[in-house]
């Protein structure tokens, strides 16, 4: 149980911490592709001012100017006279046709910046536009007039494409993958030790509990077994008074009642410490069924509980499992569902065979199960009664259930039975026999 715990509350810390970390990351991540995309706008402005300085001087032609930049930024000049004639193109490509892009670039420079721009007889540059391209590219586009010192006028229009968030922290991504993997690796460590170290004084208790809860049983056998010798000779020995008959009586019945108890702890007890055995042989699941109805079938009878076998009409495979361990768990449901279940009100014993499991259920139409005690049915002296008016019951006979069905690996659960009542069914999973071709249980 410890250990499950451990687990989950370790996944947890994991979880929790590692997404804290994560989104510490994305966040200096989309800080640093801002701070990236904010310089690079400032940078292609700072260029096309060099570019547009250059280009005032009518001694070097717009070639030699726009040449060095297309190469080493990549930018994209397109210049046109005062009659809208153009005088030079550079010859990039982008994802985006160019001519889209110009189309789209002059639409939104008319809009924010061309009419400025045409109301000044000097170089003028216009702001930084943004705007988006068919593939899912981004450009930046800046406006501007030039006028050389002969006086000429230009039209010229400049196209950068924005870098991607990956071309951006691309060189990056390797040391944000370093830190989260580092991260997780230290996180990991770190919580391994402080959960063992905090689950360590519970351990502790619960072995301690464990190893009590072993020896007391053990120790408590020898008493019970003088007590019931003792009570038997008394009873003999005292001639058929009533009084001390059922004195007796009584003292043999709670005797018993501890002696079960005390059975069902030690079963508990080697399930804790691993030292339960299990018998494995070839069990007929037809001839075990017939042996529960029979076992039960006076004793519902007594209680005026009728008991239907549902399971007569199914040819079940040859089991190779534990037999006593099957039958106590049946029997432990049985015992259940008599116990639950008023006068008159029937119980079915049910068997299903399908290709990958069979299903034993015993059915009762009793008081049922509240889905407030369901989760916890099979859990550790849990009892659904609160008022515990039933001194027959420890908490304990479903929980034997459920560790004996886990050294047949197999499940047990319950739900309603329809109509009123619970249904506890054990579910047993075949394997494929490869030497009789047909289906068997390996438990």
């Amino acid at each position: 149980m410890l250990e499950h715990l451990y687990k989950k509350l370790h996944l947890i810390f994991i979880s929790s911490i590692m997404s804290i970390i994560t989104v510490a990351i994305v966040f200096l991540c989309n800080d640093s592709v801002y701070s990236k995309h904010q310089n690079d706008s400032i940078f292609f402005g700072r260029l096309s001012m060099l570019m547009i300085y250059e280009l005032e001087n009518p001694e070097k032609s717009p070639q030699t100017v726009i040449k060095p930049y297309e190469d080493s930024y990549s930018i994209f000049a397109e210049l046109k006279d005062a009659q809208g004639n153009v005088i030079y193109q550079s010859p990039l490509s982008f994802p985006t046709d160019i001519t889209i892009l110009l189309r789209q670039f002059t639409e939104k420079a008319n809009v924010e910046s061309v009419t400025a721009l045409d109301r000044t007889m000097a170089t003028t540059q216009g702001g930084i536009l943004s705007f988006s391209g068919c593939s899912h590219d981004k450009y930046w586009g800046i406006p501007a007039i030039v006028i050389d010192k002969n006086g000429t006028l230009f039209y010229l229009s400049l196209l950068q494409r924005q870098k991607t968030t990956f071309e951006l922290i691309g060189k990056q991504l390797p040391f944000y993958i370093l830190l989260w993997v580092i991260s997780l690796f230290c996180i990991v460590i770190v919580s391994r030790f402080l959960l063992k170290h905090a689950i360590e004084p519970t351990e502790k208790v619960l072995k301690s509990q464990k190893g009590f809860i072993a020896a007391a049983s053990h120790e408590l056998k020898s008493p019970l077994a003088v007590i019931l010798a003792n009570n038997d000779k008394i009873n003999r020995l005292s001639g058929g008074i009533p009084d001390i008959q059922k004195a007796t009586n009584i003292i043999d019945a709670e005797t018993m009642r501890m002696s079960k108890l005390i059975k069902d702890m030690l079963l508990l007890a080697s399930s804790d410490s691993g030292t339960r055995n299990i018998n494995k042989t070839k069990v007929n699941i037809d001839t075990l069924l017939v042996s529960l109805y029979e076992a039960y079938e006076p004793i519902c009878s007594q209680k005026g509980m009728p008991l239907d076998a549902d399971f007569l009409d199914v040819h079940f495979p040859i089991l190779y499992t534990d037999q006593e361990c099957l039958f106590q768990i049946l029997s432990i449901f049985m015992d259940n569902a008599i116990s639950h279940s008023e006068a008159k009100a029937s119980i079915q014993i049910k068997a299903t065979l399908s290709r990958r499991a069979i299903t034993i259920s015993v059915i009762d139409h009793g008081r049922g199960i509240s889905a407030e005690d369901k989760p916890y049915i099979f859990d550790r002296f849990y009892c659904a009664d609160k008022s515990h008016t039933n001194k027959s019951h420890f908490g304990l006979g479903l929980s034997i259930a459920k560790e004996l069905a886990g050294f047949l690996s197999a499940n047990v659960g319950v739900k309603n039975t329809e109509g009123g009542g619970a249904t506890f069914f054990l579910t047993l999973p075949l394997k494929q026999d490869p030497q009789s071709h047909r289906a068997q249980l390996f438990l």
